[in-house]
């Protein structure tokens, strides 16, 4: 009976057992890591703070080219945060700063 007792446990255990776990991206990032938008220089360098509008163009320009689409959701000092989404899902959250023109991943 403790024989049969084992082997019901490991047979009900082997699905937990022998399932894959998928704690990394495998997939190349949407946005690399501190980008930086091609309206200022890649060292962070803007002639003056964009404007909201100025901002929201750049980020549709620059995700444009990547066949992406941008929401914005808040707009806060010299920071705006946006969804980037493929279709209606989406797939990074960034924070575009508009005094260097950097964008950071916070997805």
């Amino acid at each position: 009976m403790k024989y049969m007792s084992v082997i019901f446990v490991i047979i009900l255990m082997q699905p937990v057992l022998f399932q894959e776990v998928h704690a990394w991206q495998h997939k190349k990032p949407v946005t690399p890591y501190g980008d930086f938008c091609p309206r200022c220089t890649k060292y962070g360098n803007c002639e003056k703070t964009m404007s909201h509008e100025d901002a929201k163009k750049a980020m549709l320009e620059y995700y444009y080219k990547k066949g992406l689409g941008v929401e914005l959701e808040k707009k806060r000092g010299r920071f705006i945060r946006a969804k980037i989404k493929d279709k209606d899902k989406v797939i990074d959250v960034i924070i575009f700063d508009r005094s260097t023109g950097r964008i950071r991943s916070i997805y």
